[in-house]
């Protein structure tokens, strides 16, 4: 009996003086903001899960997590000024021209259409002066055109397939 009562306080001991973890919610918006106005706040971010907090006399209302900073990250395209390639139409609805304006290429020089998962679709000999590749058999969506010249990748265009 004795042995019992000590492993009671045992465990009455360890959970007194042990602690939880404390992890600070966090999520991941699309946008966001905060403001505060004479000693009241307002802060909340677009996309986030939906929860609700409210409380009495301190006027605390709570809709979602919150997240104390967002960074947003912007993409740029590059031309490239090195190649004089004219590609049309974009969009295309049946099929692209590839209009070579002045650049040489090898006689080992590819073209290649390759999805946004990077697989190659569609596979042509790039003859330097104009080359077309259709896109009757694709579905609507974002496609690169890229050049590759004796293996290497020399350029990409980013076009557009619509119905």
């Amino acid at each position: 009996m004795r042995t019992l009562y000590t492993i009671v306080a045992l465990i009455f001991i360890l959970n007194t003086f042990s602690s939880a973890q404390s992890i600070s919610p966090q999520v991941i918006g699309v946008a966001g903001n905060y403001y505060s106005v004479s000693g009241s706040s307002l802060s909340f971010t677009i996309g986030e899960s939906a929860t609700t907090t409210i409380s009495g006399s301190n006027n605390k209302i709570t809709q979602g997590f919150q997240q104390p900073s967002y960074t947003a990250t912007g993409i740029t395209e590059v031309e490239s000024p090195i190649y004089e390639i004219n590609i049309y139409p974009n969009p295309a609805s049946n099929s692209i021209t590839i209009q070579n304006e002045g650049s040489v290429f090898s006689n080992n020089t590819q073209v290649f259409l390759i999805d946004v998962l990077g697989r190659k679709l569609i596979e042509e000999e790039f003859n330097n002066q104009q080359t077309s590749i259709d896109l009757q058999q694709l579905s609507s969506g974002t496609y690169f055109i890229v050049i590759e010249e004796n293996g290497r990748e020399s350029y990409t265009h980013k076009i557009t397939k619509i119905q």
